[in-house]
């Protein structure tokens, strides 16, 4: 008979993608971009501890004027000491560039002395030659060049592609973005697109998704299966309209599981401070764990009653234990509290 309460499955933790957090940026929207200056550390923080590789902080230069953004704060006009201070080992930070935005030009030798790695232009025909212009620059100061092709549904396959292989001709990035900001595209869609950028051109692709319609996941799975290299995601969901790819279902299933406890509580806490700024809710994290670890219902309530039992919220449980998963020797309340009590003890010793 199958046992309902063995240890569970140890989940697959293949990096499925690089990660590109762009919850300053995108969600930045959500607050004016007048974000406290702690937030910058936070978020980077939380997100290189749980194996995101790239966290773009905001804008340089600003936002347009057609973006509607009253009296944007310091996220849209980063300034290199934002960078310096939001530095951390091992994680590459990106700044966006919009160039109909900018008053004056970007000095970006600056950006780069103080820690920043990548510089990700917005596509748009008529700016051709300032995004070139950029990219010359960014590339003399070693920053990676990524280019957004924003407002991707709103091209037939084929424009999309000239355009794409224009960019690559002109231009030369690292990385070409298909942005669906529209949040019009099904996957299939999405499939179709990234496998005839990969095919064609001598970049890497990436997919940036947006969820009004509950098909960001699905959407970056389909870019990620037909070839693209580089997701978009953020922290709550954070961005403008219906939000952007949730995180935390791809850091729980590609990134946390064995992680360092440490990084579960960094991930938390940032969760909690980001809900309180933007007043966006932080959903449960127990369900997606759940899944993450191929457990039923009836596990799923045992794990419940065992953060009940030790006075853990469910967040915090669930994280516990898919950074513990290969270790606990069951799913029973008892097994649960027992290997609890066991890493408490270790961890005082």
């Amino acid at each position: 008979m199958f046992d309902h309460f063995a240890a569970p499955p140890f989940p697959a933790t293949e990096p499925l993608a690089a990660l590109l957090d762009v919850t300053l940026r995108d969600g930045g929207f959500e607050v004016n971009f007048d974000w406290p200056v702690d937030h910058f550390a936070m978020v980077t923080a939380a997100a290189g501890a749980a194996g995101v590789e790239i966290v773009e902080l905001g804008y340089l230069g600003g936002v347009p004027l057609e973006h509607s953004v009253a009296r944007a704060g310091i996220g849209a006009y980063l300034t290199p000491e934002h960078v310096a201070g939001a530095r951390h080992d091992g994680l590459t930070l990106a700044a966006m560039v919009h160039p109909s935005a900018l008053a004056q030009p970007i000095d970006l030798e600056a950006y780069a002395a103080a820690g920043l790695g990548m510089v990700r232009l917005v596509y748009h025909p008529a700016w051709a030659s300032a995004i070139a212009a950029l990219a010359g620059q960014a590339r003399r100061h070693r920053l990676a060049v990524a280019v957004n092709l924003a407002l991707a549904s709103r091209y037939t396959a084929t424009e999309l592609g000239d355009h794409a292989a224009r960019i690559v001709e002109d231009i030369a990035p690292d990385v070409v973005y298909v942005a669906d900001t529209c949040s019009a595209l099904m996957p299939g869609q999405v499939g179709d697109l990234v496998q005839g950028l990969v095919a064609t051109l001598d970049a890497e692709i990436g997919f940036h998704a947006h969820d009004f319609v509950n098909l960001a996941y699905a959407n970056a799975l389909a870019a990620v299966e037909a070839g693209a290299s580089y997701l978009d995601v953020s922290l709550l969901g954070l961005g403008r309209g219906g939000g952007n790819l949730v995180a935390e279902p791809l850091l729980l299933r590609h990134r946390l599981p064995e992680a360092d406890p440490a990084a579960a509580a960094l991930l938390l806490g940032c969760r909690s401070q980001l809900a309180a700024t933007t007043g966006r809710r932080a959903g449960s994290l127990l369900a997606p764990v759940c899944a993450t670890l191929n457990l039923s219902p009836v596990e799923e309530q045992a794990l419940s009653q065992f953060a009940a039992e030790v006075h853990l919220d469910d967040d915090t449980a669930a994280l516990w234990l898919l950074t513990q998963a290969r270790r606990v020797p069951g799913l029973r309340v008892p097994d649960l509290r027992a290997h609890w009590q066991h890493e408490d003890l270790a961890a005082r010793r």
